[in-house]
């Protein structure tokens, strides 16, 4: 994404200002409500559509600015995802066949196809969002410190009791979120290979083996997945439940300086305004919250599959003298080679138009020098030619 920080650094700008248009629309009600408030004919509709007017200006900017503002991160996002995927592409091409033999065709297909989308769907969408929500939040609580401090104090008292449920069901949520990620990767990985290879299943008569196992795998992720929200639901609703009251201290409150003269009607409005407008933003953050770890993880295993190690490839042909295969001084171990050894100091020539057999007890090391032989992995000593 650092290759697009000049277009990213444009887009925020945008949304900065799509923001700060948006909020300047409860100050311009506030002011037409104050206006407003001289009594029954009293009022001087000419300053009332004024103000009006230029909300309304406001309002199609800010949806104009938003707007662009999307549509230019919904193209980040599919640019980011056209180059994660050809990275990604680039790297299963190098990679040493041991990779597809060690790991099951689901899960890189997942890696491939559904962690690259948690990416771009966030870029698209979630980047956007917890930028205005911030800014609106921050915007909300300027305009009502400039307006009434008092009034942010009071304000701020249920915002805290809301948080308390929130952190408690946050204990446990890295911890519980890993796993639940742990889980979702292997039955993603269970559905593609159960879907993808259901020809093959049915070939060798093992549909329902096949289906037992993705049904199970189904089945566990349920369990899992439900005994987590069980565990998180109560707390996360009460914190939902109590975000939405913050009119429960700035409205008397607000309406006790009126009386004292402290505040005019049109500032007490516009504080009311900002404290609901801050409420819709702070509910998304739970949501963000999921988004946002979801692309940790998807990035983590992005980047681990980005950094494998790629198959070395000699600058220069080896010359060959007819097709048969040599093993000369091979040792090999699958941990590499700070592993132990299953092949020590191996000599063996397969001549050209013979057959040749490995016969010995399981284990003994036949399908090591087969796959050894076929490049899936790499000798640990010695060549092979």
């Amino acid at each position: 994404i650092m290759d697009y920080r000049l277009f990213l650094a444009g887009v925020v700008l945008l949304a900065l200002a799509s923001n700060v248009l948006s909020l300047l629309g409860p100050s311009l009600a506030g002011q037409a409500i104050g206006a407003a408030a001289a009594g029954p004919g009293q009022v001087d509709m000419g300053v009332v559509w004024y103000y009006a007017k230029r909300m309304l200006v406001c309002y199609l900017a800010s949806s104009v600015l938003a707007f662009l503002v999307n549509a230019a991160m919904m193209r980040l996002g599919k640019l980011v995802g056209r180059r994660l995927r050809d990275d990604v592409f680039d790297k299963l091409m190098a990679l040493p066949v041991r990779y597809f033999d060690r790991n099951a065709a689901g899960d890189i297909i997942s890696r491939v196809s559904y962690d690259i989308d948690v990416v771009s769907t966030c870029i698209s969408a979630d980047i956007v969002s917890i930028l205005t929500s911030l800014v609106t939040v921050t915007g909300s609580f300027i305009m009502m410190v400039v307006i009434c401090p008092p009034l942010v104090l009071v304000t701020l008292v249920t915002i805290p009791l809301a948080l308390i449920p929130m952190a408690l069901g946050m204990r446990s949520y890295n911890k519980n979120y890993a796993a639940y990620m742990e889980a979702n990767a292997h039955v993603n990985s269970v559905i593609v290979e159960y879907v993808e290879g259901i020809q093959v299943v049915k070939a060798f008569s093992q549909g329902e083996r096949s289906y037992q196992k993705f049904a199970q795998a189904v089945s566990s992720f349920k369990a899992f997945t439900m005994d987590w929200y069980r565990c998180t639901w109560a707390s996360m609703n009460l914190c939902l439940s109590i975000l939405p009251t913050t009119l429960l201290g700035t409205l008397p409150m607000g309406i006790y300086l009126y009386q004292t003269g402290v505040l005019d009607p049109a500032q007490v409005t516009l504080c009311l305004m900002m404290a609901l407008g801050i409420v819709t933003p702070l509910m998304s953050a739970t949501a963000f919250i999921n988004s946002m770890k979801s692309m940790q993880f998807a990035v983590k295993d992005t980047r681990e599959l980005l950094d494998l190690p790629q198959l070395s490839q000699s600058e220069q042909d080896a010359p060959l003298e007819g097709c048969s295969i040599q093993l000369k001084d091979v040792s090999f171990s699958y941990g590499g080679s700070d592993g132990k050894d299953v092949l020590h100091h191996l000599d063996l020539t397969i001549p050209q138009g013979k057959f040749t057999a490995l016969v010995g007890p399981s284990g003994g090391g036949k399908s090591t020098i087969a796959r050894l032989v076929a490049r899936f992995w790499d000798v640990t000593g010695g060549s092979i030619t």
